[in-house]
């Protein structure tokens, strides 16, 4: 699957992070030296305890209490700096937001596939690479011909998010050096506190994603790793497209049907050799939800026909109810997402423009979701998301 949600967490992990089958992070799931476990933000550390936020209260942990790994994640753990998000955000017109609004639908994307990757020293035995928008930070070394191969999928995503008539300014960055850490073993990544059953994650405080090496389509010859041409990889792209997705789309009644539908949108459209065939993306998320995908195999398996919750309660569901279904709730997005881009009104994706317009004025919630609604209640809008996917032999029965 592109994302087996285990716990998720919202502030930061040492220098950087991933997930694997995919995650964006929310709140930390945090254990006890006696197995129980709670969910919540942390807040801030000192030498013996930590702080942490449950439902608006802030609690006080010592960390002789904690797991041993919970305590590693502490002990890496950096407060996030407001600068690092304003520097991030940059100042764009209005004009030229609404030009990014109006850009057609993607055909083809290609990246190109002769980039150049620099290799340099980093701290603490750590392999630096670049390439021309991402920096990869090893802690074991590679090839610039296996690098050259991952790297090439990053930059043909960001393409693509950068073409999709959303305006998401962060796709836009020219020479961003996006920041990839890259680990060796499971177990590193872990420590690192990558999370577990995941196969990489993406930290929005410090807007960083982490992937273990077995993630990125490579396979372990001898004592070093080498390309696996016959392994196709959807957990990237979903996660690469978390980082380039603009901080207002993951408002309330956005952050969950839409950031990981457009991401499951991004991740299940057909991709080779540094190209995304963008124009086929609606069939394959239709096969990749309701079954299986053709060439790899995976898939949600929905089933052509789905029993969906009511479309009003699917929408505004808080992030961890979303994820505690995540299967199910992923595909569902990617559906709803697949309508509003093309099956919706005039099949220009004009009402989820928008509504992305309405996110980006601050909007949030039920206030946001009236743009896209465009003057339908939520019993019109699920009938008409219904008729618009049945003419594709997909039935989805909502409530």
């Amino acid at each position: 699957m592109l994302f087996m949600k285990s716990s998720l967490v919202k502030k930061s992990v040492l220098p950087a992070v991933f997930v694997g089958s995919a995650l964006l992070l929310g709140a930390r799931t945090w254990t006890d030296v006696k197995g129980r476990k709670i969910e919540a933000d942390i807040v801030s550390k000192t030498t013996s305890a930590v702080v942490v936020k449950k439902k608006g209260k802030e609690i006080t942990i010592p960390l002789v209490k904690l797991s041993q790994a919970d305590r590693d994640f502490v002990a890496g753990w950096e407060a996030p700096s407001d600068e690092v998000v304003k520097k991030d955000e940059g100042k764009v017109t209005d004009a030229k937001v609404e030009e990014y609004f109006n850009l057609p639908w993607p055909k083809l994307i290609s990246a190109d596939n002769g980039l150049e990757i620099e290799e340099t020293s980093g701290p603490n035995e750590t392999y630096v690479y670049r390439s021309p928008n991402y920096e990869f930070v090893s802690d074991t070394k590679l090839s610039k011909v296996v690098v050259k191969r991952f790297a090439v999928l990053f930059e043909a995503t960001r393409l693509y998010v950068q073409q999709m008539p959303y305006a998401s300014l962060k796709a836009y960055k020219e020479g961003a050096n996006y920041k990839v850490m890259l680990f060796d073993s499971m177990n590193s990544y872990h420590r690192a506190g990558g999370p577990v059953g995941s196969a990489g994650v993406y930290i929005p405080s410090k807007d960083i994603i982490m992937v273990p090496c077995q993630s990125l389509g490579l396979v372990r010859r001898g004592s070093s790793w080498a390309l696996d041409y016959d392994k196709t990889n959807k957990t990237l792209p979903h996660e690469i497209t978390h980082q380039l997705t603009d901080r207002e789309y993951y408002a309330p009644g956005a952050r969950g049907w839409f950031s990981e539908g457009f991401a499951e949108y991004i991740a299940a459209t057909p991709y080779r050799s540094g190209k995304f065939t963008a124009n086929k993306a609606e069939s394959s998320i239709e096969q990749y939800v309701t079954n299986f995908s053709k060439k790899d195999g995976r898939g949600r398996n929905l089933g052509t026909e789905i029993n969906a919750p009511d479309l009003k309660k699917f929408m505004m569901m808080s992030y961890g109810e979303f994820t505690a279904n995540g299967n199910f709730n992923y595909g569902l997005g990617a559906l709803l997402v697949t309508y509003f881009n093309h099956y919706d009104g005039e099949g220009d994706g004009e009402n989820l423009k928008n509504f992305l317009r309405a996110l980006k004025a601050g909007k949030k919630g039920e206030e946001a979701l009236e743009a896209l609604r465009a003057g339908r209640s939520f019993e019109e809008l699920e009938a008409d998301i219904t008729k618009g996917w049945r003419k594709r032999g997909v039935k989805i029965n909502f409530g």
